[in-house]
């Protein structure tokens, strides 16, 4: 297992050939501890050994808007209105549940054909992010376990399973951060999933907007 931080310009480059390689990544970015895996089948299959899971999707992490409509079925939204709510959230701690694309791989998406967005506020994520379509991401727990907030309580078997580890310098013991706020956008109005580290304040205006075409 390699440390890695987030400063170092070599950085990027080691965590892309490891991703490639279906290396497992342990990160702390904007929001809680979390593992970062390639948005390929080897990726999604790693994960969910290490996570000790199945068929439960994983958050997608992006770089920009049009990654993230590249992954939507847009013929069933108002796009206007779905463009102002990521420019109003994104890049922030929130995650969008959207119908997704057709054609989309099913290792990508839920049963459901729903697939979870997010763009991180962190620099380092979305240096990471800019040459990729994208990058799973999920909590440094497996399924049924507290979230670490840090790294010393983070599961022995997890430390053990991933490839490398990077975190910003200032990395020390944070206060316990919040997992990203979930907003459900396939129905007619968004639906507050989870509250997280997202203000919902900010949406109060958006709130009961039509989304849906």
């Amino acid at each position: 297992m390699r440390s890695l931080s987030w400063s170092d310009s070599k950085t990027i480059g080691l965590l892309k050939s490891t991703l490639h390689n279906g290396g497992v990544i342990l990160a702390k970015g904007d929001t809680v501890l979390g593992l970062l895996a390639d948005l390929s089948e080897k990726g999604r299959t790693e994960l969910d050994h290490i996570k000790s899971r199945s068929k439960k999707p994983y958050l997608l992490l992006v770089g920009d808007n049009k990654k993230a409509l590249n992954r939507i079925e847009t013929d069933k939204y108002n796009i206007f209105q779905i463009e102002k709510l990521m420019n109003i959230c994104w890049p922030g701690p929130v995650t969008f549940i959207f119908h997704a694309k057709s054609g989309l791989v099913p290792y990508s998406k839920s049963i459901e054909d729903t697939v979870a967005l997010r763009i991180p506020d962190h620099a380092g994520l979305l240096q990471l992010l800019e040459d990729l379509d994208g990058l799973f991401s999920t909590s440094a727990n497996q399924a049924g376990e507290p979230v670490p907030s840090t790294i010393e309580d983070l599961d022995s078997a997890i430390m053990e399973s991933v490839a490398g580890v990077v975190f910003d310098d200032v990395y020390q013991k944070p206060p316990l951060s919040l997992p990203s706020t979930i907003i459900d956008c396939t129905g007619e109005r968004m639906v507050i999933v989870r509250e997280g580290a997202f203000d919902i304040n900010k949406l109060a205006n958006m709130m009961d907007t039509k989304l849906l075409s």
